[in-house]
């Protein structure tokens, strides 16, 4: 025997039990990715409760939605040098109400544009402030039906104001 392969055997076995080693941690971790995400043993992941098939609790959906889109509005925020790009849309349940709002359009537009100009970067950025945004443009336009001669029944006939598209710069 030479010199120097007197270690071969042991080298080799070493080389072997890592290769064993390393599939055994694939394998593994592939039995642990698929038994937690893919739900195999009816549990889910982290002891967390099954995904509900209900989407969202609240009022029933509307039978005949009517949509209303107010086009896209671009403005200076009021903490200057930047500006958000925003499509929006109403949602209502009359259409007469939709009418109505189209024949008004330019001023839904400027109550729209002049309450957009009076927010900042932060509060655009802050979920809860875009909610609440939400809410004052749903108010002010609602401010431009008639209190009372109407002819639709639903005196709150614009439900919500959608934002389709969304881009602070």
């Amino acid at each position: 025997m030479a010199e120097g392969e007197g270690g071969g055997g042991i080298g080799r076995l070493i080389k072997i039990l890592i290769i064993v080693v390393v599939l055994l941690a694939v394998v593994g971790g592939a039995a642990w990715a698929v038994y937690h995400f893919l739900g195999i043993g009816g549990d889910t992941a982290e002891g967390l409760p099954a995904p509900s098939t209900t989407v969202r609790e609240g009022p029933a959906p509307i039978a005949n939605p009517q949509y209303l889109p107010l086009e896209t509005f671009i403005v200076n925020l009021s903490d200057g040098r930047r500006y958000l790009k925003t499509t929006l849309a109403l949602l209502l349940n009359e259409e007469l109400a939709k009418t109505y709002l189209e024949a008004r359009m330019p001023e839904v537009k400027d109550l729209v544009i002049a309450e957009l100009q009076t927010l900042s970067t932060e509060q655009l950025r802050d979920p809860k402030e875009r909610e609440l945004l939400k809410q004052r443009l749903l108010s002010k336009i609602e401010s431009l039906l008639p209190d009372k001669k109407r002819e639709w029944d639903d005196p709150n006939p614009i439900k919500k104001v959608l934002i389709t598209e969304f881009y602070l710069q």
